[in-house]
């Protein structure tokens, strides 16, 4: 396996990687990398948390100098990649040179995200042609099937695998361009018309129905997505349109429908001046959503949000080594155990339980070897020359744990004064006086207050106060 080498210091290069194991991946991957530094170009690694810990313990030391993405977060809807990783890094480094190795599909993706994911490598080629990128794109040939690889020979002019760089005979990317719709049903659930002029009655509406779906909180994003949608037409023309919401698949639908029609492809890939009110709409949805999708046809615009209902299963981000995942057209392998489903019955807190266990594995998943060394040892000097990017993992699964177990604290001491437990008993429980414990705890629902123990950590309005 090797490099791929620039024709010309403004050529785009954009070769697929078909590799199989992690020899394999590492024997493309690293030494890219380091030929890379090697000439003094920026280097990005985008790619899922384990394979981005397989390379940085090979580069070793050279893993100072690259720049470090676990794309599981960055890349978790496709429509960030472009404008947040790929161009970002690019527009950071104007006058140069730059390399990125971006691994977008990973076990965990589902088969709904697919479609984006296929159209999103051939949409690279507009958004960077002509630009000074070296961008290597990794695909496990052991996890996806025909179809895919088929596809990513559509989306990419060369191809590297076991046998070294080959061009691609099937290169076609327009093909990929218009929307995959292949994931796509039919719209159900209830009807909201609006215009501009009814941005609240719409995100009143979803909110409504949201709840009744089973999404939990207070809905702030989904309020933001649907006011974006509406108040903000991302269609030119387009005045007025209908909203749907249902449940598909472990995801909350948010589908909206315009009389209108766009042309540009990037469209939902937004690369938007922060500064400009233009098609930033679909950049901050981007942002609060999971997954975009959006088709054009003679009956108008519908672009799709999807969000993840809180019980989906998120499912692991396997490294190279790992059993086959569920990507389309993979390899038929044995069926993976099922997650235990949610206790029934009378237990009060059974989904507090499952996003607790869901947090703890994030965290174990991201926790950096230097977290279990001794603190002595971590001088400031020494943090400072190694990878910041999964204590910030680390750092964010952390917090996601903590507020679940605020929630459950709050619930259970609720629990404990409905069976007539004394607060001196639920202080001494908690650790703290009775005082303190009836100050967090004994306000009205409505008005929660910061744990003491826990500065600025109240429980989200409408939840467990």
């Amino acid at each position: 396996m090797t490099a791929p080498v620039p024709r010309r210091a403004d050529d785009f290069v954009h070769p697929a990687l078909f590799y199989r194991g992690t020899a394999e991946y590492l024997k493309a991957t690293v030494p890219f990398i380091r030929e890379g530094l090697a000439v003094g170009e920026p280097v990005a690694l985008a790619v899922p948390g384990p394979n981005l810990r397989l390379i940085l313990t090979e580069l070793g030391t050279d893993a100072e100098r690259v720049r470090l993405l676990d794309m599981t977060r960055a890349g978790r809807n496709t429509g960030r990649i472009i404008p947040n990783v790929l161009c970002a890094f690019a527009d950071a480094h104007p006058s140069r040179r730059v390399r990125i190795i971006a691994e977008h599909l990973w076990s965990g993706r589902s088969a709904q995200e697919y479609p984006a994911c296929a159209q999103h490598e051939a949409l690279v080629n507009i958004a960077l042609a002509g630009r000074p990128v070296s961008l290597l794109c990794p695909y496990d040939a052991n996890r996806v099937g025909a179809a895919t690889l088929a596809e990513a020979e559509a989306s990419h002019l060369r191809l590297i695998d076991s046998s070294g760089e080959r061009a691609s005979t099937g290169f076609a990317p327009e093909l990929l361009v218009a929307e995959d719709t292949r994931s796509w049903s039919s719209a159900v659930g209830p009807r909201f018309t609006f215009d501009a002029t009814k941005a609240a009655l719409a995100a009143q509406f979803a909110c409504d129905h949201a709840t009744r779906l089973g999404l939990g909180g207070d809905h702030a994003e989904l309020k933001l997505i649907v006011g974006e949608l509406v108040a903000r037409s991302p269609v030119p023309g387009a005045a007025t349109g209908t909203l749907r919401l249902w449940a598909e698949r472990g995801y909350l639908v948010c589908d909206v429908r315009y009389a209108g029609g766009g042309t540009d492809p990037l469209t939902n890939r937004s690369l938007a001046e922060p500064r400009r009110g233009e098609g930033r709409g679909l950049l901050l949805i981007h942002h609060l959503s999971d997954l975009v999708q959006q088709r054009t046809g003679p009956q108008g615009t519908t672009i799709r949000v999807y969000l993840r209902f809180p019980s989906a299963d998120e499912g692991p981000s396997n490294g190279p080594g790992a059993p086959p995942g569920a990507l389309p057209g993979a390899p038929s392998a044995a069926p993976a155990r099922p997650r235990p489903a949610p206790p029934s019955g009378p237990t009060p807190l059974p989904w507090q339980t499952y996003e607790a266990l869901r947090a703890a594995e994030r965290f174990g998943r991201y926790l950096p070897p230097e977290a279990t060394a001794d603190a002595s040892r971590l001088t400031t000097a020494s943090s400072d020359a190694r990878p910041v990017e999964p204590v910030l993992e680390a750092l964010t699964a952390v917090e996601a744990l903590a507020r679940v177990v605020d929630r459950w604290r709050a619930r259970l001491v609720r629990l404990a004064r409905a069976r007539g437990a004394p607060w001196t008993d639920i202080g001494q429980s908690l650790g703290v006086s009775k005082q303190a414990a009836h100050e967090r705890y004994g306000r009205a629902h409505s008005r929660p207050t910061s744990d003491p123990g826990r500065p600025g950590h109240s429980p989200p309005p409408g939840q467990d106060a």
